[in-house]
Formats: structure tokens, sequence, C-alpha cells
């Protein structure tokens, strides 16, 4: 299991009662609603989930924004910034060990918490052969269309030929 970090947007607003199912059945969740506006189309979930894949993690927050009377209408990757906490979760080693490595410098410079871009320690890890990424993007995209199908799906008459072209 690794730790796995992702965004869902939301159609329309949310609601108190909402959340609250939310949160009854996700306590990985975080629910963001940006003032004056929404972000990437909407508001949106954030989910820090163990699962053994991007594509698990995704479809399953999913699922638990469905059954909080939620609609998704796509998956985005989460936000950029990590530390070094999260940089251990994420590549499953410990801290310590992650610490003791010639990480690229941080992003925003802390005395006890630095903050670093997760798209160059990904890319120095994958270099220096310490992490091989998962395809997370590839896993958001599959989402985010399968979500599109899924909405498209009452005004379509049959999905049986649009299904047979996933197993070709």
């Amino acid at each position: 299991m690794m730790l796995q970090q992702f965004r869902l947007v939301v159609a329309g607003e949310i609601g108190e009662e909402q959340v609250d199912r939310l949160f009854d059945r996700a306590g990985d969740a975080c629910v963001e609603v940006v003032p004056g506006g929404f972000a990437e189309g909407g508001p949106w979930v954030a989910f820090d989930r163990d699962a053994p894949s991007a594509a698990d993690a995704i479809v399953s927050g999913v699922r638990d924004l469905d059954g909080a009377g939620m609609v998704t209408v796509s998956a985005a990757a989460d936000d950029p910034l990590v530390t070094l906490q999260t940089i251990a979760e994420r590549v499953g080693r410990p801290v310590d060990a992650v610490r003791s490595w010639p990480l690229p410098s941080p992003v925003g410079p802390h005395p006890r918490r630095p903050v670093f871009d997760w798209r160059e320690v990904s890319d120095w890890l994958v270099r220096h052969r310490r992490y091989v990424p998962p395809d997370e993007e590839a896993a958001l995209h599959a989402v985010t269309l399968a979500l599109q199908i899924r909405a498209l799906a009452p005004r379509l008459g049959r999905l049986t030929p649009i299904r047979s072209l996933l197993y070709t």
C-alpha cells in the first residue's frame, strides 16, 4: 500500500449534509471550495488514501463521493507541494532515510518543515533509481474519461458497443 494523493472535482455546490455523509465514509477527505469561484471548474475534494495503485485510490474516492450524494466530474493531481513526511509516505521509505538523501532544494525553506516540489523530487528519485512512479497521470485521465462516459450514459441507447472498445 502506498499513499495516493489526488483531487476529485464535484458538480454544483456541496451541502453540509453531503459533507457529513462523506466524512462518515472517508476520514481521509478534505473538502475545498475557493471563495468567489471554484477551482478547476468546481469545488473539489482532496484525498490522502493508502491504496495499491492510483487507479484503486481514485475509483474508491469516486465511490465515496457517490455514497455521499455528490457527482464527480473529473479527477486531478493533488497539490505538488510536499514535505519530507509526504515524500516518505509516497515512496514507502522511513522519513529518516528520505532526510539523508540529497534531494532538490526546497521551494519553501523552513528550519523544521521544508516544502518541496513533488515533480522535482519525483524526477530526482527516478534518476537515482530510488522510486518507480506509478502512472498517476494516466489513472487520473482514465477516471475522468470514465466519469464523462457515465454522465453521457443516460443519453445513450446502449453502452455495450462502447464497453466493447475497452476490451479489444
